[in-house]
Order: C-alpha cells, then structure tokens, then sequence
C-alpha cells in the first residue's frame, strides 16, 4: 500500500497528560528539565450528502506523544502522532512534525547544528498556500486541512539580529502521506473519506470505456534514496522590509502518478486496463520573496521557478509530465480592529506546455495534476472575541474552474475547566470535481470538538 492521499478528521475529545521526570521507552530517565505530553482522542466529521465511495460519517482515533528537554550543551524536541480509523476500512498512519537534536543555542555562538526532523519556515507560499507542498512536505490525513510538517536530515543555521541563513542537506527523501491507497477488484481505492477516485471509464477515441486498474508498487529504496540539498539566506532590515532567497536540489514531495493503459481483448469485453505508477521526480527550486511587517498589518511577494529533472516516461506512459512552472503570489494580513484581522492572497502559476512522446492515442487518462491550484484566491479573517474564544474564516476560489471552498470554525476554552469546545464547517460550491476545489465536489461536512486536559 501506499500512503498518496489525506483523510478527514474533525469532531476532537481528547485528554492532555503532563508528566516531568519519567523514564523513557528506552528505560533512560529524562532530564530534569524534560516535558513530556500525551494526548488522545477521537475526531469524527459528518458529510452532508451521501457517497457510493464514502460513508456519511467518518471517525479517527488519534494519540500524540511529545516530549522536549534542554541540557548544558543540547536541546531536543518530538512528537509522534497515531492515527487509526474506527468506522471504517482498517487504515493506520504515523506522522511526526518535529523530530530533533540540536545544539543549544548560544552554545556555537551564532551558529546551530541540528539533527533530525525540523520545521523552518521556508517560504510564506507554503504556509498561505498549503496545497503546494513547495518547500515543506505535508501530512495530508485531512486533505482539506493538511499540516506543514519539517524536512528530514541536518541543518546548519547562522543567525544574528536581522540576518538568517539555513543550509540543509539528506541522503533520504520521504514522500508527503496520509492514508494507505491500494488496488481492490480493478478499482484505486483508499479509506480516505476525501479521496477523489479515479474515473470508472476512460475515453478511447470519444467512446466511453469500462476501465479496471493495477497498482505498481516500486521499491522502498527507489523512494526513499534520492539525495538532496537546500539553502535560504533572509534578511530583516530595522524599518520592516525583508528580504529572502532560496535554492535547493529536492524531491517533488506529492507522489507523481503516471498510468499504462492497455485494451483487453482476452474476454471480448473490450475493458481498457491501466496500470498506475507512482513517481517520485526530483526539481531544482528556486524562490524570491520580499516583503513588509508593521505593527497592524504585513504584505509578502513570493515569485519560485521549479525545473524538474529531465525524465522520459515509457512511451506507453501517460501522466501529467511535470513541467518547468513559475509559481507567483502575494498576500497581506490586516488588522483592522482590536479583535479582528483580515487576510487575503491571489496565486498564479505558469506551467510550461508539454506534448507527450506516448505511442497511443485516442486514450486519455484523467490524473491528479502536480499543481492542484493554479489560479486562486483565497481570504479570510480571525476574530479574537476575548482570551478565551477564537473564530477563524476562510474562502478559497478556483478560478480557473469558478469553484469555492469555504471553511469556518469557532473555538472557545473553559479555562478554569481546562475544556476546549469547538465546532466548525466545510463547504464546496462547485458543478465539477475537476482542479483543487472540485476534487472535494459533494465532500461538505460539519465538524466539531472537544478536548479536555490534565
């Protein structure tokens, strides 16, 4: 099985442990000054419209450990996250956002050395734009919400007061995942209430046709044994601008899916079978953003050229062949009461044309695109009624298919009680399942959650 596509996780009720100076699983005791979480609950969303490829309701167990200490010379952080479902087909997944050792600061003097799994920001783009997967790689078990997660390998930081650079190299790169994606009876399929299934029939020469499918798993080591490289350099002057540049060798962290279509003609059905491949390019990236931060409000420029490495499919293959692309957005957060600030972006990606060197034709193939989004807009607010309550809103436009995806959520915290209780919307207005939004075409739902802690 592999791990392509995220899942939903929405309605929360977990329990928050704190415990200081307890022994590890590896029977060592942690440092006095060690921290350690343990959370669990259980998330759950209800679709407001009924699937032949989903429930109308979907529930996750989940369970975080973390843990962080600090010595005279070292600091360390982690957390590793379990996801299974408890309604559904058996999926597991495991996940880590940070996981590393690192020099205490100050300890190199400017310098820090680190080890592991770190989460930097790389680029504004990623973090406004969480469907790019530009720079950071995600975890993707919510489809509609995935969480940044950091790179894997060591990192070099030199930082003074208004400069920063991060150099970052590994002889590994690990794929974006979530749910477990497999072949059953002909068909690609994931227990992932969000996943988007790939066509029952494929045109052949303007006929609509029956179409059975087959997973070609490749080798662990092709995935994980590819080497790569990244540097950022960033600059904060005293007046507010900034200034950041980027270059890195990296692996497209979305799997690639490339698909071998064939006619059957041993049982007179005439059924097309496909034989999907999974692909795991690698790209040089380069990125320029600049912007501003004032007290009330900030702005960012954001303009990345992506060049794949040259790779020719088998002429049998089709795919959605990875193009040299320029990526351009920009953004602004405004705070326009006390409570209340604004943001918005617009995004607006060029792909370089491509024609295929396949040998067949008259067979077409709908595939996820590299870029889901090409051309969007997407704004939002975050009100903060008092210490205690928080709403966010968000609206994201496809423009390129007049598509909408608007989530909400509020979020209120009994402090006195340690209670978080919360609930929330997603809602997709569109005519088609094509492009970003409309892969989520009928995929509405409510959420909400609960989290106690002690």
């Amino acid at each position: 099985c592999l791990s392509l596509l995220g899942i939903t996780g929405s309605v929360h009720a977990a329990t928050e442990v704190d415990i200081s100076g307890l022994h590890s699983l590896a029977g060592e005791k942690l440092p006095d000054d060690s921290h350690f979480h343990a959370i669990a609950g259980f998330d759950s969303s209800s679709f407001l419209y009924s699937s032949d490829v989903r429930g109308t309701s979907s529930t996750t167990f989940q369970a975080t450990l973390e843990d962080s200490f600090t010595s005279d010379w070292m600091v360390g952080k982690g957390d590793i996250q379990f996801y299974s479902f408890v309604d559904s087909n058996p999926s597991v997944g495991v996940e880590s956002q940070e996981l590393y050792i690192s020099s205490k600061p100050g300890a190199l003097g400017n310098s820090q050395i680190t080890i592991g799994r770190k989460l930097y920001e790389w680029s504004k783009l990623d973090k406004v734009w969480n469907m790019m997967s530009l720079w950071s790689p995600r975890w993707t078990w919510d489809e509609m919400h995935p969480e940044l997660i950091g790179m894997t390998g060591a990192f070099y930081t030199y930082t003074t007061a208004n400069f920063q650079f991060i150099a970052f190299g590994s002889p590994i790169a690990i794929p974006e995942r979530g749910t477990d994606t497999e072949a059953v009876n002909g068909r690609i399929v994931s227990s992932n209430p969000l996943q988007a299934p790939l066509p029952t029939s494929v045109n052949v020469m303007g006929t609509p046709t029956a179409v059975n499918y087959s997973l070609d798993t490749p080798s662990l080591s092709s995935i994980l044994f590819r080497p790569n490289f990244a540097l950022r350099a960033r600059y904060q002057f005293d007046n507010g601008y900034w200034l950041s540049a980027n270059s890195g060798v990296l692996p497209v962290n979305m799997v690639q899916l490339a698909a071998e279509p064939y006619l059957d003609t041993t049982n007179g059905s005439g059924t097309v079978q496909v034989n999907i491949h999974p692909e795991f390019p690698m790209r040089n990236i380069n990125t320029f953003e600049t912007g501003y931060d004032a007290k009330d409000w900030d702005v960012f420029g954001s303009v990345s050229y992506e060049q794949p490495f040259n790779f020719e499919n088998n002429s049998t293959w089709l795919n959605p062949i990875i193009t040299p692309s320029t990526i351009v957005s920009a953004g602004m957060d405004f705070k326009l009461t006390h409570n209340f600030t604004f943001n918005g972006a617009v995004l607006y990606i060029q792909e370089q044309p491509f024609t295929s060197n396949n040998t067949l034709s008259g067979i077409d193939v709908q595939l996820p695109s590299r870029f889901p989004l090409k051309q969007g807009i997407k704004v939002g607010g975050n009100w903060k009624f008092d210490d205690f309550t928080e709403s966010n809103f968000s609206w994201t436009q496809d423009l390129l298919y007049s598509t909408h995806l608007v989530s909400a959520d509020i979020e209120h915290n009994f402090y006195k009680y340690k209670i978080t209780l919360g609930a929330g919307a997603d809602i997709v207005l569109a005519d088609t399942n094509k492009g970003y939004v409309g892969q989520f075409y009928g995929d509405d739902r409510l959420r909400g959650w609960l989290k106690y802690a002690f």
